[in-house]
């Protein structure tokens, strides 16, 4: 049994202690186990070109403007948009975090939204087919990183932070910037909201 759509980009978005990463892996996970081609791809990687200097700036509290931030998160995105377009001809390419993370964060920062959207198009940064944004309560987001095993970087660390992103997310979301968004409820269980983007992917919802 196959997937609907065997070729699409999608993007699974969130605050700091959403469960991107893990929505991302058991989505792959699902639709791999149906006979899908999936490929998936994360944002920011640490191991090649500037992802060390983003990890460095996240772990190592290495100062950078909102502008350095800004080039170095999408320079990664830029290095990849041939590799995406190609893929998601014939597969189904899926996105721990994506341009999306770099409007709300950096928006933040100070980077100007109408600029970054203008950055994305005169260089061509792919647009997902959609982006499904796991909402959580921040509150339930900064409990649940509280409990993980593994070292915080600076911003899981800044709890006050995290409720800003909450509320540019939602703006986000709200007025549907640069793709399409769609609202998935984070606050369930960790299959239930696996199956809830399975859904709205399978019913073009």
């Amino acid at each position: 049994m196959t997937f609907y759509n065997e070729s699409m980009f999608i993007v699974i978005e969130g605050i700091d202690g959403a469960g991107c990463e893990t929505q991302a892996k058991l989505l792959t996970h699902q639709l791999s186990k149906l006979g899908n081609k999936v490929t998936l791809i994360k944002y920011p990687d640490y191991e090649r070109n500037v992802g060390k200097l983003i990890k460095e700036f996240l772990y190592l509290n290495k100062d950078l403007s909102a502008e350095q931030q800004f080039l170095l998160y999408t320079m990664q995105f830029i290095m990849d948009k041939q590799m995406i377009l190609e893929k998601r001809k014939n597969e189904v390419v899926i996105a721990d975090r994506y341009f999306t993370t770099t409007l709300c964060y950096q928006t933040l920062e100070g980077i100007d939204t109408q600029v970054a959207l203008d950055y994305a198009k005169n260089f061509k940064i792919e647009v997902p087919d959609a982006v499904y944004y796991l909402n959580v309560n921040p509150e339930v987001a900064i409990k649940r990183k509280g409990g993980e095993d593994k070292e915080k970087n600076r911003r899981e660390k800044d709890f006050e932070f995290i409720r800003k992103t909450h509320k540019q997310y939602d703006y986000l979301v709200k007025n549907q910037v640069w793709t399409k968004w769609v609202e998935i409820d984070g606050n369930k269980g960790i299959e239930e909201i696996t199956k809830e983007i399975y859904n709205k992917i399978t019913n073009h919802k």
